[in-house]
């Protein structure tokens, strides 16, 4: 019997009510895990009642700075991320929609989110790179970044107005 890749690559450590309105893994940093994120953003978009506009917008963040991780902080080779997705909701029926990146690369990002997110993109002469960041500044209500003695942590975060899916 051939093992089956995902097991390999993605574990549910212990995360409390993980049905309800909380959602958390490990994986190896690797291309086919963007696939379970997209799974999950779909399902915890839903959940909040996110128009698909909005859905859309979480994923193409969350995308983005896992291939960031990928890419930059990890050089394209094996690493651990780990990954969490809460809902946590206001009395209004609003609430926001956290999600958490955390690597363990040696490369630490030190930039500046806010220069990330307003530099300026020359449409005459479009160069690719560093524009990841101002992507992802750009689709959610905050960003925050954290430097860590092993690593990093992302936190994206998204309001919503009202849940309509449970």
């Amino acid at each position: 019997m051939t093992a089956n890749p995902w097991i390999q690559d993605v574990a549910f450590p212990d995360c409390e009510n993980s049905h309800v309105g909380k959602i958390c893994l490990q994986m190896n940093c690797n291309s086919d895990c963007v696939h379970i994120l997209r799974s999950i953003v779909a399902v915890m978009t839903a959940r909040t009642g996110m128009s698909e506009l909005q859905s859309n917008r979480v994923a193409i963040a969350v995308d983005e700075l896992f291939a960031n991780i990928a890419s930059h902080a990890y050089d394209g080779k094996p690493g651990k991320v780990e990954f969490e997705c809460r809902i946590d909701e206001s009395s209004d029926g609003g609430g926001e929609l956290i999600i958490d990146l955390r690597d363990y690369a040696s490369c630490n990002w030190s930039g500046c989110l806010e220069e990330a997110a307003s530099r300026t993109i020359d449409h005459e002469n479009p160069c690719p790179g560093g524009l990841g960041l101002k992507l992802i500044c750009a689709v959610v209500d905050e960003c925050e970044h954290t430097r860590l003695p092993d690593g990093n942590h992302w936190r994206l975060i998204f309001k919503f107005n009202g849940r309509t899916n449970t």
